[in-house]
């Protein structure tokens, strides 16, 4: 089994190898067109092998391309069970959309926010790669194939659990490999170069669902995290900090 990284201006994209087939995690906003590129071109696979295309939660920096990069190399779509469902987000969750709104202001007015989000040099290498080769069809926006529950093996790669993972939102979800202990874990956890270590996310929508998630993947014990932003981290007990 082989994770490759594809880092893009709004988020990490994962291209997941296992036994002869591949499936893609979290596909932004208008970047379906460079991660294919990236897949045939700079990893020298083919993308007929993609099998499966699913993502971490409904923000549009991991769930916008999911669906035509799906299209464009006939896999299937699976999205999280409650991603694009707002009531019931809200129902799970009544006080989430307030939370949300407040530590995303907060996180607004940081530094860091400016230099990732407002930087004209970062936005600059980006520029040039934005769906190059897809026509419209494969652009329009279709229901995913499947829903993603807690538990669940992804289609195809059956070593592979879906972990329902609320906090940042209630629909996040995290992937985890148990033969290897590997960890895709979307927003649910950040790799923080500057730190060098995991943090949990500084935007969220219950603090307390944070918690318990974290404990719930301290007890999975991964061995490598692969984060929806920032570095990817290794090591034993890499998260009992948090």
């Amino acid at each position: 089994m082989q994770i490759h990284k594809i880092k893009t201006l709004y988020s990490n994209t994962y291209v997941v190898e296992e036994d002869g087939s591949m499936f893609v995690v979290d596909v932004a906003m208008r970047y379906d067109g460079f991660v294919l590129k990236h897949i045939q071109e700079d990893l020298g696979l083919s993308i007929d092998k993609i099998e499966l295309v699913v993502c971490t939660h409904d923000d549009p920096d991991h769930i916008g391309g999911v669906i035509a990069l799906a299209r464009s190399c006939r896999a299937i779509s699976a999205i999280p069970y409650a991603s694009k469902r707002p009531s019931l987000k809200l129902y799970e969750n009544p006080l989430g959309p307030v939370v949300r709104i407040a530590t995303t202001m907060r996180e607004a007015f940081r530094e860091r926010s400016r230099r990732m989000y407002l930087n004209p040099e970062r936005h600059s290498r980006y520029q040039h790669i934005h769906n190059h080769h897809l026509d419209e069809a494969a652009q329009r926006y279709v229901l995913p194939q499947q829903r993603l529950t807690d538990g669940k093996r992804l289609q195809g790669f059956p070593n592979w659990e879906v972990v329902h993972t609320p906090g940042h939102s209630w629909d996040s979800i995290c992937f985890f490999h148990r033969p290897s202990r590997s960890l895709v874990s979307g927003d649910t956890l950040l790799g923080s170069g500057s730190k060098g270590h995991l943090v949990h996310p500084a935007i969220y929508d219950n603090p307390l669902d944070i918690r318990r998630t974290l404990k719930k993947l301290q007890r999975l014990n991964p061995k490598t995290v692969y984060p929806g932003h920032g570095l990817v981290f290794s090591g034993s007990e890499i998260l009992d900090h948090l």
